[in-house]
């Protein structure tokens, strides 16, 4: 697939610079690139399997909420000591 996007100057010149440094031409870096983001999963799926375990858990959010509150100040009190 042949895509023409329309970027900024100043994003054409950072994706210029970062080809360089990366030792390709500014096509070959934005296939990589695009093909790096594509095959990475969502924020949804990668959340899942945390949100269906939440769920079987039968916890409420305000259970939860106490329970993150809990262990943020127990790590916090550890770091201090």
């Amino acid at each position: 697939m042949v895509l023409n996007v329309p970027i900024s100057p100043d994003v054409e010149a950072k994706l210029k610079a970062k080809a360089a440094e990366a030792g390709v031409d500014v096509r070959t870096f934005v296939a990589l690139t695009l093909e790096r983001a594509a095959s990475r999963p969502s924020t949804d799926e990668i959340l899942a399997p945390l949100r269906a375990e939440f769920e079987a858990s039968g916890m409420g959010e305000a259970e939860l909420i106490e329970l993150l509150e809990t262990a943020k100040h127990e790590m916090r009190a550890e770091g201090r000591a």
